[in-house]
């Protein structure tokens, strides 16, 4: 019987290399304008129109509480499905997307870098980097500040 496996899509987030289940992501897009939004949780860069569809976008590095991203630094928005809902998620750049065998996937640290290990479902080695799995349901929680 072959490993059983999962495909993660790889991302950037500062130096925080982090993979989302394929099956969660709905499409990537280039950084394109964001509406603030008045009064939303700090994490919260705004809101995107995707073909008619208000989009909520959630800077990762925020979210992280990483070094902020440069002013005229673009990033990439990886948009996801929660539910009946799509959501964004501001990144530096998106990579690729490997093939995770279980058997490589090792249960998350309290803390990876400084982010609190509750944003992760585990954490995929690779020969010259770890992937911190994101943890969805926790990372759009908004009462877990």
């Amino acid at each position: 019987m072959p490993p059983q496996g999962r495909e993660l899509a790889l991302f950037q987030a500062g130096e925080l290399i982090c993979g989302l289940e394929i099956n969660c992501v709905q499409e990537i897009q280039r950084q394109t304008a964001i509406t603030a939004v008045p009064r939303a949780p700090y994490y919260v860069r705004g809101v995107i129109n995707l073909r008619g569809v208000i989009v909520t976008v959630i800077d990762l590095r925020r979210k992280f509480a990483l070094e902020p991203r440069p002013k005229d630094a673009e990033g990439q928005i990886v948009i996801i499905r929660q539910g009946e809902e799509s959501v964004g998620l501001l990144a530096d750049a998106v990579s690729d997307v490997v093939a995770a065998d279980e058997d490589d996937i090792e249960a998350p640290p309290l803390n990876l870098d400084g982010v609190a290990g509750r944003y992760f479902k585990g954490i995929y080695k690779q020969e010259h980097m770890l992937v911190a799995i994101l943890n969805v349901e926790e990372l759009l929680a908004v009462n877990n500040e």
